[in-house]
C-alpha cells in the first residue's frame, strides 16, 4: 500500500474511532488527526472536510456489502439465490465485520447515533450509498412478485426482510434477557440466513398469490342481475 493510501487508511480508521466516542458534532478534526499521526491538510486532500469524512465511513461500508454479495453470486442468479446472499451480507457485515470486533461496534455506535440525532450528512448518504443497496433489493423482490421495483409491494415485501435482521441487531441484549441458553446472534449466522430466507420466500409467495387474486376479481365483470 502507497503512504498516500496508508494515510487515507489511517484516517478512516481514527475517524471511525473519534465519531463513535464523541459523536458528529463533537468530533474534531485535529483529535481524528492526532490519533492517525496525519497532519490537518491530509484530511482536506483525501477528503474535503469532516462531513465528507464521515460520508466516507458509510462509503466503506456499503462498497464492503456489494463486493461481498458479487463475490459469491453473479447478478444473472436466479433471484432467490440473489436474496440468499443480500441476507448473508448484511448479517454477516452487521454481526461479524470481518471479525473486527471493535470495528462492529464501531459501526453500530455511529448507526444508531444518525438514526437518534440525524447529522447533515444524512441525505447524502442516503441518495448515494442506501438508496441504491435498497434499490437492489426492491429489484430482487420484484421478479419474485412479479412486479415493478418501485411498486409499494416490492418496497414494503424488502423492509419487511431488512426488519427481521434489524431486529436481531436492535433486540440484541432483550433477546439474551429472554433466552439467556442460546447462542449469540455472531454464533447462529448459518442458522438465522436460512430462517430469515425461507421466511420472506414463503410471505413473498402467499404476498404474490394475495396480489394476483385481487387483480383476478377487480378483472372479472360485475354481476348485472336480472
Amino acid at each position: 500500500m502507497s503512504e498516500t493510501n496508508n494515510t487515507r487508511e489511517r484516517l478512516l480508521t481514527a475517524a471511525l474511532e473519534v465519531f463513535a466516542e464523541r459523536g458528529y458534532e463533537a468530533a474534531t478534526i485535529r483529535e481524528i488527526c492526532g490519533r492517525a499521526d496525519a497532519n490537518v491538510a491530509a484530511v482536506h486532500y483525501h477528503f474535503g472536510d469532516k462531513r465528507r469524512l464521515y460520508e466516507a465511513i458509510f462509503s466503506n461500508l456499503f462498497d464492503t456489502l456489494r463486493a461481498r454479495r458479487t463475490a459469491f453470486l453473479p447478478p444473472e442468479a436466479p433471484p432467490e439465490e440473489r436474496l440468499r446472499v443480500y441476507i448473508r451480507a448484511l448479517f454477516e457485515e452487521i454481526f461479524t465485520c470481518g471479525g473486527d470486533t471493535d470495528r462492529q461496534d464501531q459501526l453500530s455506535t455511529i448507526y444508531l447515533q444518525e438514526m437518534v440525532r440525524p447529522t447533515e450528512a444524512l441525505e447524502r448518504i442516503v441518495s448515494e450509498y442506501l438508496e441504491p443497496d435498497a434499490r437492489e433489493l426492491y429489484g430482487i423482490v420484484a421478479e419474485l412478485l412479479d412486479t415493478r421495483p418501485d411498486d409499494a409491494l416490492s418496497i414494503d415485501c424488502a423492509a419487511s426482510i431488512v426488519g427481521q435482521i434489524l431486529y436481531y441487531y436492535h433486540a440484541g441484549p432483550l433477546i439474551a434477557c429472554l433466552h439467556p441458553d442460546r447462542a449469540p446472534t455472531a454464533e447462529r449466522i448459518d442458522e438465522l440466513v436460512e430462517q430469515v430466507w425461507l421466511f420472506a420466500l414463503g410471505g413473498i409467495e402467499r404476498t404474490a398469490r394475495a396480489r394476483a387474486a385481487r387483480l383476478s376479481q377487480s378483472d372479472e365483470p360485475a354481476d348485472q342481475g336480472c
